[in-house]
């Protein structure tokens, strides 16, 4: 069996700028972390601190009126895992398994890079994937270097085959502003489908979130002023979210998700489960399953705005 080792480099702070990095306590600097990543145990550090100002890996500091340093600026932190294998350094399932070390290295990386960014969010969003500076991989057993089967870091996904930009959209959007459950549902897609560093979790309860808010919106819109029902009525005794397509739906527009599209009717509830299961659970879902639900929330928005101007013009 021979060591491998993955090792790499992370920029600390989205921006490598003093006043726009993070800060670390000294005895953190001191103090590699480690965590387990499926199989892979990950060793984490922020360069070396002995005490002594200026420090190497260190652009900026705050010291106390004794001099003592309380925090310090990183340009960097490191990540390593070293595993078992039994295969040869041309072995394409050697390839794979460094893959997985990779990932790992990544998501520990990131959740870092997170811990950081809760408490400073000037050094960037929680769940992006910080800038990999460096990245090698090495047979420590027979001293190679190996072939790293990954990019330093991740490209954007290719989207083709959105819409153009109407002059008609483009009128309404100087006029009125960008309608808001759209661009959170934009934000939600971007999430998704056009990032490096997917945001599952978050793009769920945007998408949930644009679905509802969209809906109320857009039935209100639709009834009369002093109607009864009102919408609040119809949408407090049916409840649920997913009841604004469907019950709450028919009472205004006279049409139902349910019994137009009983799969897309049968999704939608899925996201809002999904959503609930995120807030109140933390249970994130996967990159594929938040995809997908994303979808569903922009085809359910698209039926209702069917509905809609079919009833009311």
């Amino acid at each position: 069996m021979n060591e491998i080792r993955v090792d790499a480099a992370f920029q600390a702070s989205s921006e490598p700028t003093v006043g726009r990095m993070c800060e670390v306590d000294p005895v953190l600097a001191a103090r590699p972390l480690t965590v387990r990543v499926d199989s892979f145990e990950v060793v984490l550090a922020f360069p070396a601190f002995t005490g002594t100002l200026p420090a190497p890996g260190y652009a900026s500091w705050s010291v106390n009126d004794s001099g003592e340093p309380i925090a310090l600026g990183p340009t960097y932190f490191t990540a390593r895992t070293v595993f078992l294998s039994a295969l040869g350094a041309d072995d394409h399932s050697l390839q794979n398994e460094l893959r997985r070390a990779i990932a790992a290295v990544r998501f520990a990386a990131a959740r870092l890079s997170d811990a950081l960014r809760v408490e400073q969010p000037n050094v960037g969003m929680v769940g992006d994937i910080p800038r990999t500076l460096s990245l090698t991989a090495t047979d420590i057993t027979r001293g190679l270097d190996l072939k790293v089967p990954e990019p330093l870091n991740p490209g954007y996904a290719i989207v083709r085959g959105l819409p153009a930009l109407s002059a008609e959209a483009a009128a309404d959007a100087l006029e009125d502003g960008v309608s808001p459950p759209r661009a959170l549902l934009s934000q939600a897609r971007y999430l998704t489908q056009s990032t490096s560093s997917p945001q599952p979790g978050l793009a769920v309860l945007l998408g949930a979130m644009a679905a509802e808010t969209y809906a109320k919106q857009i039935l209100q819109s639709c009834r009369p002023a002093n109607s009864s029902p009102s919408l609040r009525s119809l949408t407090r005794t049916h409840g649920m979210a997913v009841e604004l397509y469907g019950a709450v739906a028919l009472g205004v527009v006279g049409r139902s998700l349910s019994a137009e599209d009983p799969g897309l009717w049968e999704d939608l509830g899925q996201l809002f489960t999904t959503r609930n299961k995120m807030a109140h659970q933390l249970k994130t879902p996967t990159h594929l399953d938040a995809s997908r639900l994303v979808v569903v929330a922009m085809q359910a928005m698209n039926w209702l705005a069917s509905a809609v101007a079919q009833r009311c013009g």
